[in-house]
């Protein structure tokens, strides 16, 4: 797995208006039951459509963990799997955003493991926060 920094995450308290940003780029031969997990993982939750910058995204939300899914191709011209991660929780409380994201993505790779689906790489993309749209 890799992780790339792309602003100072968690540098500064999240605001109430605001959701922190995780991405994860997933490179597998079986996407297919690398998406059935994500599935699993967030069967529970309410599907949304916001506007976000303009754009409209499209995803899964409990209130306070959002998760957008698309397929994309990585660097080298694989198909993927990309997943963004929002997060809403102002600092100081229990738990906050950045806890709700690193749960996110331990779940996301715990699941993984134990249903044993072969992934090539995961790359994490720390973003930083943007407006939250509801």
């Amino acid at each position: 797995m890799r992780w790339k920094k792309r602003a100072a995450w968690g540098g500064r308290p999240l605001g109430a208006d605001e959701w922190a940003v995780l991405q994860a780029e997933i490179v597998s031969g079986d996407l297919i039951s690398v998406d059935d997990a994500v599935e699993e993982l967030t069967g529970f939750m309410d599907p949304f459509c916001e506007d976000l910058d303009g754009a409209p995204v499209v995803g899964v939300t409990d209130g306070q963990l959002s998760v957008v899914k698309e397929q994309s191709t990585d660097a080298r011209g694989r198909r993927a799997l990309a997943l963004t991660f929002y997060a809403a929780g102002v600092a100081g409380t229990r738990p906050d955003a950045f806890a709700r994201l690193n749960s996110a993505a331990s779940a996301l790779v715990d699941y993984l493991n134990a249903e044993g689906i072969s992934v090539d790489s995961i790359s994490w993309t720390e973003s930083g926060p943007i407006k939250r749209p509801f």
